[in-house]
């Protein structure tokens, strides 16, 4: 499933009445009905958030051979529709959420280059043209870990420790370039076995569990 652009709302489970305006880019984890943006929503229900997320998304490796699914490559297109549905009111926050299919198999012999790509998508956001977002503060969140179901699939094996060296390199990569880190990985609360059915996509609980620290870091 992927999910269009969106200005997503919600009214329940409220943590902060803070009135922000936010861009969220993810992969898979973010197109769901019960995804992190969502969830997001779901705790700033006076927050405005643009969700331009995409199922198989990467952060600059092409992926299934879609040219569409490699961030890098579609930045300025994505900035661009962000753009124009915020119009003149700034971006308070730009939320990145990737890594999870740059963990992949397939990819991992070129694991040197995804802290790299991460800090180039970072320069294209940061030196965007268009104000309204190149003068929001950037949140990193670094990816969920992959649970026994997904590390048990060709597709994923050994994803695990990928995803969890990216913490710490992704962390690296956020504070030499002034961004704000969430550690994904070691999200307080959040049991990849019991909050997935296929061991990489987050249920309702899972994703909110994500969203719990982005908030907090975000309303401080």
């Amino acid at each position: 499933m992927i999910l269009a652009p969106v200005m997503l709302r919600a009214q329940n489970g409220a943590l902060s009445n803070k009135r922000l305006n936010i861009l969220t880019l993810g992969d898979s984890n973010g197109t769901f009905p019960q995804s992190w943006p969502v969830q997001l929503q779901t705790a700033l229900p006076n927050a405005t958030i643009y969700n331009i997320s995409k199922s198989g998304r990467t952060i600059g490796f092409l992926n299934l051979g879609d040219s569409t699914l490699n961030s890098l490559m579609v930045i300025d297109v994505n900035l661009k529709k962000a753009a124009d549905a915020t119009g003149i009111r700034p971006y308070d926050f730009v939320i990145l959420e990737l890594g999870t299919n740059d963990a992949k198999a397939v990819f991992a012999d070129r694991q040197q280059e995804v802290p790299a790509n991460l800090a180039k998508l970072i320069g294209a956001i940061q030196h965007s043209s268009y104000p309204v977002i190149s003068k929001a503060k950037i949140v990193v969140i670094s990816p969920p870990p992959y649970g026994s179901k997904a590390e048990a699939t060709e597709k994923y094996k050994g994803g695990g420790q990928r995803v969890q060296a990216m913490s710490s390199d992704f962390a690296k990569v956020a504070r030499q370039n002034h961004c704000l880190f969430v550690n994904g990985y070691a999200t307080p609360g959040l049991d990849v076995e019991t909050m997935t059915a296929d061991g990489l996509h987050l249920d309702a609980s899972g994703s909110r569990k994500l969203i719990e620290p982005v908030v907090a870091v975000i309303t401080r």
